[in-house]
């Protein structure tokens, strides 16, 4: 009967003893994927500041370049109105050209047709 009663209290250790493990090593596995877990919320959280620095960045840079952009549009325009007024008043003095073979090529493609 003593063999019995050890026999039986094996077997009921051995059962307690595997759930036992069975629950410990759940805890440990959830334990595991929280900290995995955390860490890549860490991660993603860095990347999304460095996208954000780099989106700011780009801002920026954008910025100046239309910045620039329209200063360089200011000066075209500024230079067009030059040239045009020159250009105005040197067709309004009516010079004739010199006897040059470029001038008179240039004044047969710049002629306009008569009105019909």
């Amino acid at each position: 009967m003593e063999w019995a009663l050890t026999f039986a209290a094996f077997v009921i250790g051995s059962v307690f003893g595997y759930v036992g493990h069975s629950v410990l090593s759940r805890n440990s596995k959830d334990k595991s994927q929280n900290k995995q877990l955390e860490q890549t919320q860490l991660e993603l959280s860095q990347y999304k500041q460095e996208v954000s620095d780099h989106c700011d960045e780009h801002d920026k840079q954008l910025a100046e370049l239309t910045s620039l952009i329209s200063k360089v549009n200011q000066k075209w325009h500024t230079s067009a109105s030059i040239l045009t007024s020159a250009a105005a008043d040197t067709t309004s003095s009516e010079a004739e050209p010199i006897d040059n073979h470029s001038a008179s090529i240039d004044n047969a493609y710049t002629k306009k047709a008569p009105s019909v």
